[in-house]
């Protein structure tokens, strides 16, 4: 038996023993955190280089395609115009879509607000995509009496804009996209819902993961979801998907209602 002097003394070492195990594990959890860092700073940059580098030469590509089509008779050159200028464009848009996201990830795309029309947004972002769903029946019904909100203008645009981009590239020609929104106490609530194919329910959260895709996906680099969340929550909003009945699916936008909107003067 160990009388009570020898207790202590094997009760030191034990607790001595178990500060530097935990020690040695914090210190491998700090260094495999440092190197995860380090890997997306560098895949980050990467990213936003590669990104850069693109944008010229697809602008030259875009240009030269939207003069050629002008230039040809309706043939099949023309059609070979067209394919170019739209291979083009929505390769822009997915490199577009790289920059934005490192640009979010490196905390280097800062949200600028200031009042916004939410009519005016949706009415730009259609604009934008007005030749990608000209197959598809828009509907939008926004209420008069939306009051204005705090967004950035650009940012928000954008979010708009992948979120109809999404649809032309994901439901069939001839379905229906309804826009429309309701305001809360607190919160607008904004959705965009379709008539397209569903998405089972654990589909419907991943969509929003980089590079994750749903099962009816095609084209497209699955970032452009991944941008509307991070840009939605910078907003101090949330974004999500939810099914559609009896098919479909429906995103949903909660923006804050920070505070009123200022008085415009009259005169």
């Amino acid at each position: 038996d160990m009388d009570l002097g020898q207790v202590h003394l094997l009760e030191t070492f034990a607790n001595q023993l178990a500060v530097a195990i935990e020690r040695t594990n914090l210190a491998k959890d700090s260094h495999e955190s440092a190197l995860e860092a380090e890997a997306e700073r560098m895949r980050n940059t990467l990213l936003s280089s590669v990104s850069h580098d693109f944008r010229t030469p697809l602008a030259v590509i875009s240009g030269a395609a939207e003069q050629l089509k002008e230039r040809l008779d309706p043939s099949r050159e023309r059609d070979l115009a067209e394919s170019i200028a739209g291979e083009a464009s929505r390769l822009e848009r997915q490199v577009r879509n790289l920059l934005d996201m490192t640009r979010l990830r490196a905390g280097a795309l800062k949200v600028k607000k200031d009042w916004q029309s939410l009519e005016e947004l949706v009415g730009s972002a259609l604009t934008r995509t007005d030749s990608l769903l000209a197959a598809h029946h828009v509907h939008v019904e926004l209420p008069q009496d939306l009051p204005l909100l705090e967004l950035d203008e650009v940012l928000m645009e954008q979010v708009f804009v992948n979120l109809l981009e999404n649809t032309a590239r994901h439901t069939p020609p001839g379905s229906n996209l309804w826009i429309g929104a309701t305001a809360q106490e607190r919160t607008i609530r904004i959705e965009f819902a379709n008539d397209g194919p569903s998405l089972e329910p654990t589909e419907l959260n991943l969509i929003f993961e980089k590079f994750t895709q749903g099962h009816s996906a095609h084209g497209g680099s699955g970032l452009g979801l991944a941008i509307c969340r991070a840009i939605v929550e910078a907003h101090g909003g949330q974004c999500f998907a939810e099914p559609r009945q009896p098919v479909g699916v429906q995103f949903v936008i909660l923006l804050p209602i920070t505070k009123p909107a200022p008085e415009v003067p009259v005169g």
